[in-house]
């Protein structure tokens, strides 16, 4: 893969078809120590999570190096599904188990999607990624990968940003990867004002307060002395932030070590419990698809082991749950139409029971389902995969309070 200039990056953008405005920025940094990262002055990173669900206890499960690591991330499968094992990107299964933004635009085909990337092999050993324009920039120079997404960032029709840094891995590999090492904290905390730079840049687009972004921000591993690959806990701790509009900040803490699957110990119900890194892609699937019948929720055809963790980072911004009238029940609801999950939101100050009755044009009860669990105090899905196409009544109860409104499942 040539390397392909600023400008050209730019004319070649001004071909892609009008975009839709749920869109994805994803963010990473090779090489973050969790503990690091904690200790390492982030002001741009911490804004992020004030608005944000994030971990700094989540577990690589791999193989911790970057090839399969960028590309558990990236396809959304570990790296017994994708074949990578190792930096060369031999024997890779990219046509079975392909980038997230192939799956995405077998359902949404003019998604237009930007990889921008500062280590040769994320570009040139990887195929089926869905990309429309690989950007290549020099190995730790992130200034220029701040100039390559200022550029894309200009362009309304752009849908998913990836942007990769990689000074902290350079910098580890040169002097150690330790917090107590200064030119190490000074990597991570020079890529955190670039991404300051990314962010401005992002809320300076002329349609961003009609656009619904999610950012998430992770790493494919940790070191330890002057490397990584290896089984310890400074390799294999590793963090995951997910920021989205009108989310309330959620910090995941006392996770519990799933194991390796890469030492044969996995153990996939603990695994559930905790962010991983191939639940970047599945997040960002269900953020571009949610309502489609290509929502990886419903599509078990694609074999992901991520899992979404959408609910948890993310309300529509046109259905703030703060705009509900305090003294009048009520409460939205988003998609509709939908093919598959509707997501409530409402207030429930008073933590009263909550139930929901589904009826149908006739007024015939098809579902009741009483003492729900909501995903959040405020939020719960519910899932009509189950159902007919066709319209809807949903009526929500809580306590004494009923509020009803139609649906359509497509």
């Amino acid at each position: 893969m040539k390397r392909i200039t600023f400008i050209a990056a730019v004319l070649l953008a001004q071909f892609a078809i009008a975009s839709q405005n749920r869109k994805v920025l994803i963010i990473g940094m090779d090489g973050v120590r969790s503990d690091a990262l904690q200790q390492a002055n982030t002001p741009n990173i911490d804004a992020l999570m004030s608005n944000s669900f994030f971990t700094y206890e989540s577990y690589h499960r791999g193989i911790t190096v970057s090839g399969p690591s960028w590309s558990t991330l990236m396809c959304g499968v570990e790296y017994n599904k994708h074949g990578v094992t190792d930096n060369s990107y031999a024997n890779s299964q990219y046509n079975t188990y392909p980038y997230f933004p192939t799956r995405a635009k077998s359902c949404l085909p003019d998604l237009y999607c930007v990889q921008i990337v500062q280590w040769a092999p994320m570009s040139d050993n990887v195929y089926n990624d869905g990309w429309d324009l690989k950007l290549l920039v020099q190995d730790g120079q992130g200034s220029q990968s701040v100039t390559a997404s200022q550029n894309q960032l200009v362009n309304p029709n752009l849908d998913v940003l990836f942007v990769y840094f990689d000074e902290p891995d350079l910098a580890g590999h040169a002097s150690g990867f330790s917090p107590n090492n200064p030119i190490y904290m000074n990597a991570i905390e020079s890529v955190d004002g670039h991404i300051g730079s990314i962010m401005t840049a992002l809320q300076n687009r002329p349609g961003y307060a009609d656009e619904e972004w999610i950012i998430l921000l992770s790493t494919d591993h940790g070191g330890i002395g002057n490397g990584h690959g290896g089984n310890s806990s400074q390799e294999r701790t590793i963090w995951w932030i997910g920021s989205g509009n009108n989310a309330s900040p959620i910090q995941m803490t006392g996770v519990t070590d799933p194991g390796s699957i890469a030492l044969g110990n996995y153990n996939a119900s603990v695994g559930a419990q905790s962010p991983c890194q191939a639940d970047i892609a599945a997040t960002a699937l269900d953020h571009l698809l949610r309502g489609s019948s290509c929502n990886p929720t419903i599509n078990p055809s694609w074999n992901l082991d991520g899992q979404s963790w959408l609910d948890s980072l993310y309300t529509p911004p046109a259905l703030a749950v703060n705009e509900l009238p305090v003294d009048n029940f009520d409460f939205i609801y988003f998609p509709n139409p939908s093919i598959d999950l509707v997501s409530l939101w409402y207030k429930n100050e008073e933590n009263e029971a909550i139930s929901y009755e589904i009826t149908d044009l006739n007024g015939k009860v098809v579902e009741i389902n009483s003492n729900v669990q909501g995903l959040t105090p405020n939020k719960l899905n519910i899932s009509f995969a189950d159902k007919p196409k066709g319209e809807y009544f949903i009526t929500l109860i809580i306590g004494a309070q009923r509020q009803t409104k139609k649906v359509i499942i497509e």
